[in-house]
């Protein structure tokens, strides 16, 4: 009885071991396939974000400059990932400095959505932040999406601007101010 619980166990605890990396080729062609996937999953759900168009790797390094591709490991399976830049001429071009990262793509494989690796995730970028001696993390998203809006208020992130553009009509400006870079 007691073995059966230790084997239990060690099983939970060996689902939660989350690793966060800067993804090889191989790796981000497997987190593009995890954006094209949440791409359809958000149009069947009648709640579109992206377009597949975005998530071929040439467009991506056009969009931002130099970015880098994280990804998130548990058991050797990729559960998701995201994009770090340090500059973003589009919608921060007020941030010259070496401050800031910029997050962005942020998605969650759907076989991993609401098991708290969002939050985890974010949590490592905030430290991966303060270790590289940034003063920010900054990013923007979609303001009528409550659950996303919830995510990153629960995670410190606080609204300094609202714009609209062609796609999104309140597209959220947040950043979180790492303390002890000041």
């Amino acid at each position: 009885m007691l073995v059966g619980r230790l084997r239990r166990r060690r099983k939970k605890l060996k689902e939660f071991m989350l690793t966060i990396k800067i993804a090889d080729s191989t790796e981000i062609n497997t987190l593009l396939s995890i954006y094209i996937e949440k791409v359809k999953w958000l149009r069947s759900m009648n709640k579109p974000l992206w377009d597949e168009s975005q998530f071929i790797l040439e467009a991506l390094n056009k969009k931002y400059e130099n970015p880098v591709f994280y990804v998130g490991i548990i058991n050797n399976e990729i559960i998701g990932g995201f994009i770090l830049v340090e500059y973003d001429r589009l919608y921060w071009p007020e941030v010259t400095d070496n401050s800031t990262y910029f997050f962005y793509k942020f998605v969650i494989s759907n076989k991993y959505c609401g098991k708290n690796y969002s939050d985890r995730i974010l949590k490592w970028v905030k430290e991966y932040g303060r270790e590289m001696n940034k003063k920010y993390i900054r990013l923007d998203y979609d303001g009528n999406r409550k659950p996303i809006t919830e995510m990153y208020t629960r995670n410190g992130f606080n609204p300094v601007d609202t714009i609209s553009n062609q796609h999104v009509s309140k597209l959220i400006k947040a950043e979180y101010l790492i303390t002890g870079n000041n």
